[in-house]
């Protein structure tokens, strides 16, 4: 059996011929294309959807609920983490941006320019959490509830979010801290 193995000259963007197929070149698609070739493979287009609806198309779409919950559970430490250290100007708000959903992150921001300007000169302190319960609730596929109680040096803490999975990761949607 022979094989035919030729090449199309380098100029040419057309064909390569391999045992006796022809197969397209691959070429860099426009960006422009792109919501088109999704909707032809089945997909939807994730830049359709408005500002702040969720999608429901989970970070990992294969993970089992007990995976799941590791992931929302890690994340919602995180989160917590993260507000306190903004509201002790230990962190600025913007990097919280990219977790929340907006409207959670304009109350953060909020509440920590409230905070900052109570403090006004006060020391900020930076004591290390310990969390003492995270309690996760699956509300229904790509929607979980957790309730999380933490400490730090000063008070014992709660705080309860809301994530929905949107465009393939996990976002805060709703957030209250005590």
């Amino acid at each position: 059996m022979t094989r035919a193995m030729t090449a199309a000259p380098a100029d040419s963007q057309d064909t390569i011929t391999l045992t006796r197929r022809s197969v397209r070149r691959f070429r860099l698609r426009r960006e422009a294309e792109v919501p088109r070739l999704l909707r032809a493979m089945g997909y939807d287009d994730p830049t359709m959807l408005p500002d702040g609806e969720s999608d429901g198309r989970r970070p990992t779409e294969l993970a089992s609920e007990a995976e799941e919950s590791r992931q929302i559970q890690a994340m919602s430490k995180v989160v917590c983490q993260a507000a306190l250290e903004t509201f002790a100007g230990l962190r600025p708000a913007h990097q919280m941006e990219r977790w929340l959903a907006p409207s959670v992150y304009e109350k953060i921001v909020a509440r920590a320019d409230l905070v900052a300007h109570m403090r006004a000169g006060g020391g900020s302190h930076s004591a290390r959490l310990q969390f003492l319960s995270v309690r996760p609730c699956r509300v229904r596929p790509g929607i979980w509830e957790v309730s999380v109680v933490f400490a730090d040096a000063r008070r014992v803490r709660a705080c309860a979010l809301r994530l929905e999975a949107h465009r393939r990761r996990w976002q805060v949607t709703a957030m209250e801290m005590g």
